[in-house]
Parts: C-alpha cells; sequence; structure tokens
C-alpha cells in the first residue's frame, strides 16, 4: 500500500525539500503538491489523500482558511493534517484541527518521523473505527436475528396456543412431553345438525364451510368466555369440555349455560336464513358431566384430547337430543338443578348405553335470569358462580 500525502506549500525550495525527504522509500508514499490554499483544497477533495502537510502562510486562502475548509467537508474531514508554520500559531492550528505541526526550517528527520507517527496513529485509529463498525455491524445482524427469532417464537407458540390449552402447551415447551391426566369431573358437550347431508346438498362447498365457519366461530366465542376448552371439530360436529387442563368445580353450570346460549344463537342465525329461504342449520346439543383422561396424542402433528365412558355418554346426550334443545344426563343435572329449570324426559335408551336418565334445560331460573333472559345470568348468579 501507498500512502497518498498531499505537500501544499508556495514556496518552491520548501516542496522540494519535503519531495527530496520522500526519496529514499518513494516505494510507499504516492506525493502530490499543491501552491495555494484553494488548489490544496481542491487537489484533497480530489484524491482523498491520507496526510497533508499544510504551509500556515498560503496565498488565495490562507492555511486556517484551508484548514477550516477541509474539516467542513464530509468527505475529507477525517484527513489528519500536520502544519507546517515559522510562527506561533500552534493553539489556533490544533482549534482548527490540525494533528500535529512542523516548525520551519525544515529537518527532514523529524518531518519523517512526524508523517510516520501521523500515519501510523491514524492507520490504527481507522483501523479501531472499521473493527468497531464491524462489530457494530454484527451486533445489529445479532440483534436482527434475535428480533427474527423471537418472532419465529411467537409465531409458534401462537400456532401451539391454536392447536393446545395453554397449560399444555406451555408443558409441552418446557418439558418436551405431556403427561395424560385423569379428571373427577369434567362435562363435556357434544354439537350435531341435523340433516346435514340434505343440507350439504343444496350448497356449495364453499358455502357449506363459510356456514359451519360463522356457527363454530360464535361457539367458540361462547365458550372461550365460560372457560370451557374446546377439543375438536368433526365433520359438522363439535365437542367441547368444562373442567380441564384447569379443574374446577363450577364447569357443569358452565357447559350448560355455554349450551343455553349456543342454541340461542342458532334460533337467531335460522331466523335470518328462513326470511332469505335459506336452508336452516338445525342444531342437537347434548352435555354429560364424569370422568375422564386427558392428554396430547401423536408426536408431529399434536392434538389434545380426552377419552373415557363420558365422552361416550356426552355423545349419545347429542344424538337422543332434540333440535333447538339441550339436553343433559342425570349425572349433570344434579349438579345444574339448583339454578336451571329443567324438564325430566323420562329414562332414555341410548345407543350401547342403555336407558339413561335425561332432562331438557329449558334456561336459567327466573331468579338468576337478567332482564327475563333465561340465557344471561345476573348479578346474583355471577356472585354463586363465584364461590365455587
Amino acid at each position: 500500500m501507498r500512502y497518498k500525502i498531499l505537500i501544499a506549500d508556495d514556496n518552491k525550495l520548501v516542496l522540494a525539500l519535503i519531495k527530496h525527504t520522500f526519496v529514499a522509500e518513494s516505494d510507499k508514499y504516492e506525493l502530490f503538491t499543491a501552491t495555494n490554499g484553494k488548489e490544496a483544497y481542491e487537489k484533497a477533495y480530489e484524491i482523498k489523500p491520507d496526510l497533508i502537510l499544510l504551509d500556515w502562510e498560503m496565498p488565495i486562502m490562507s492555511g486556517l482558511q484551508t484548514l477550516e475548509a477541509i474539516k467542513n467537508e464530509p468527505l475529507i474531514t477525517d484527513t489528519p493534517v500536520i502544519v507546517i508554520t515559522a510562527s506561533d500559531i500552534l493553539l489556533e492550528a490544533f482549534d482548527a484541527g490540525a494533528v500535529d505541526f512542523i516548525h520551519k526550517p525544515i529537518r527532514q528527520n523529524e518531518l519523517m518521523v512526524r508523517v510516520k507517527s501521523t500515519l501510523s496513529m491514524f492507520k490504527l485509529f481507522n483501523g479501531i473505527v472499521k473493527q468497531s463498525e464491524k462489530l457494530e455491524q454484527q451486533s445489529f445482524a445479532l440483534e436482527r436475528q434475535k428480533r427474527e427469532i423471537e418472532l419465529e417464537k411467537k409465531k409458534a407458540d401462537s400456532l401451539l396456543l391454536n392447536i393446545l390449552p395453554y397449560e399444555i402447551a406451555e408443558q409441552l415447551k418446557n418439558k418436551g412431553e405431556v403427561t395424560a391426566k385423569h379428571y373427577r369431573r369434567v362435562s363435556v358437550l357434544f354439537t350435531d345438525f341435523k340433516g346435514f347431508t340434505k343440507i350439504s346438498e343444496q350448497l356449495s362447498s364453499k358455502e357449506i364451510i363459510k356456514e359451519l365457519g360463522i356457527c363454530f366461530e360464535k361457539f367458540d366465542d361462547i365458550i372461550d368466555k365460560h372457560y370451557i376448552e374446546k377439543i375438536k371439530t368433526i365433520g359438522d360436529a363439535y365437542m367441547c369440555a368444562g373442567g380441564l387442563p384447569l379443574r374446577n368445580k363450577s364447569n357443569p353450570i358452565d357447559v350448560v349455560l355455554a349450551g343455553l346460549q349456543i342454541q340461542k344463537f342458532m334460533t337467531e342465525f335460522n331466523k335470518i336464513k328462513k326470511s332469505l329461504n335459506q336452508p336452516e342449520w338445525l342444531l342437537r346439543l347434548g352435555v354429560h358431566t364424569g370422568e375422564v383422561i386427558a392428554g396430547v396424542i401423536g408426536k408431529k402433528k399434536f392434538a389434545y384430547d380426552i377419552w373415557g365412558d363420558t365422552v361416550n355418554t356426552a355423545s349419545r346426550m347429542e344424538s337422543s337430543g332434540e333440535v333447538g334443545k339441550v339436553n343433559i344426563s342425570g349425572d349433570t343435572y344434579k349438579f345444574v338443578k339448583a339454578y336451571f329449570d329443567c324438564t325430566y324426559r323420562g329414562k332414555i335408551k341410548a345407543k350401547n348405553k342403555g336407558e339413561i336418565d335425561m332432562y331438557f334445560v329449558n334456561g336459567l331460573k327466573e331468579e338468576y335470569a337478567a332482564h327475563g333472559d333465561l340465557t344471561n345470568p345476573n348479578a346474583v348468579f355471577h356472585e354463586i358462580l363465584s364461590t365455587f
């Protein structure tokens, strides 16, 4: 590497002396000259030298004016300047941005020492600056990478939470596995649309998906308000459960109330369908309370699911029910009878289950209903529920 040095002096003898100083090491230095301040500034801007040797007493632009012009130009402001002077202007020169000085008459040995010292110092300084910039870029890249990882983690967590309950997702992330748990009191709710095959014949696939989406999204909203966990959908069937993964004693009441609100929504939904002369979506809904085993199945595609006779019985409550009704088992009834008005249906034969006590839930008891709406609990009801 050859250093580019700009020598600015109006005295030809001084210029010759300085140039002669570098003859022995001409392979290391490339020399440029200027004989006035304006020319020195213009050449500095053009060649971007590594060092400027600047005479303080210069025509057209003085050394001070030239130095100030150089320091005010962003492209060359960092170029080191050694002032050559016969007068005592050191403080003024340093204030203007000079890094060193050489007194006239010039001694060649001193000149080379100061030139090499300044170039070495600025080479080191520039190396530090470049290293700092490199570290800053690396730091920025790492920070950006960290943000990208965090964003991807949030996406993964969000996706996991769409598949699994929060508590189960956290356990899976922290331990890498989920242990199946036994629950003594869980209320399982099933829904199914009567005559879905007939509806399918009247609608396109896109329309069916759209209609099911509207219904199931509303079901999701309703059960979320009652701390009920959605388990899965199977075709046109919807399954959820209360009392897991966080155990609670209020789940029979929560689930029955959610069932009433789901049927209320479907009634309003079908009024609109009927007014538009479109097929109605007639819903059966059943609830049963009992023991279940809950856990995560699969290694690549996780699914939180529940098993046990309670699930099968809840399914029978749905299939043994009637459109627009909330059909519950005797086991659920004993937990909710104090709060809901129910009609005993008797012992109803259920497939592979024999005869089961079943009840239709007509709505909240009047003393627990807000503004006469038997699906909307009042403050008294919420106060009682808070004690569970």
